[in-house]
């Protein structure tokens, strides 16, 4: 295929009789067909589906190592982001894609919100500004879905400014040397990023396989991308 995502082509995969048949026949499929074949069941993604589970437990592990606020909140955002994507996967359809899209909207916008909080002083709360970002996030996928344009490149958008932030307002609070949760962190996602291309480019591809998908390899290494993001964010707010 020429693009790994497409809003032109929409891969209809649940055949008639099967749950989730009538949601994806409304709906529309999603602009994405990942290399694990759907099934006939509740859950027609298990791997894909079953494969959110460590975002959820890593999300509630978040909350015994972050105590105080608003840091807290970000566990809440990795549970909530994993319990979206498992839903998306369990139904295929373009409705819970979009709000599979909302989950990782959640955590990009907390992570630009706490480094625009760090790096210029401000009246407005941590909620104010990251609600707007949230809102901007979400319209903006509106509007790519209007133009005709896959919002997966949203996903770039927001990853270039919060590493060029959290790198700068780490220079200026002389904090580089506290950055090891945050390489493991973009190293993870790069990992995780990485099988997600194998995956939908089919490079890596094995149908029949129940367990293992490139897409798999996404959301277990990623979720521990986002333990270790969550580290950092509190890591770096203790004082001195």
């Amino acid at each position: 295929m020429d693009s790994p995502y497409s809003n032109q082509v929409k891969e209809f995969t649940i055949d008639p009789g099967c749950p989730w048949y009538e949601a994806q026949q409304s709906y529309g499929a999603p602009n994405v067909n990942w290399c694990e074949p759907t099934v006939c069941s509740v859950i027609n993604e298990p791997a894909n589906t079953w494969s959110n589970l460590p975002y959820m437990i890593l999300g509630l592990a978040l909350l015994l190592k972050i105590k105080t606020s608003p840091l807290r909140n970000f566990a809440y955002v990795v549970f909530i982001m994993g319990l979206l994507s498992f839903i998306y996967h369990a139904t295929n359809n373009y409705l819970t894609q979009f709000l599979d899209f909302v989950g990782m909207f959640l955590m990009m916008a907390f992570l630009l919100t706490f480094n625009i909080k760090r790096l210029w002083k401000t009246d407005l709360s941590f909620f104010s500004i990251y609600w707007f970002l949230v809102f901007i996030n979400t319209a903006g996928f509106m509007i790519f879905d209007i133009v005709d344009w896959p919002a997966q490149p949203m996903m770039l958008i927001n990853a270039v400014p919060i590493i060029v932030l959290d790198l700068t307002a780490g220079y200026r609070e002389g904090k580089l040397k506290q950055y090891s949760y945050f390489a493991l962190c973009v190293l993870c996602l790069g990992v995780a990023q990485a099988f997600a291309i194998l995956d939908i480019k089919r490079i890596w591809c094995e149908p029949n396989n129940l367990v293992l998908h490139g897409h798999v390899i996404w959301h277990v290494v990623g979720s521990f991308g986002m333990y270790f993001a969550g580290l950092h964010m509190n890591r770096i707010s203790l004082k001195d």
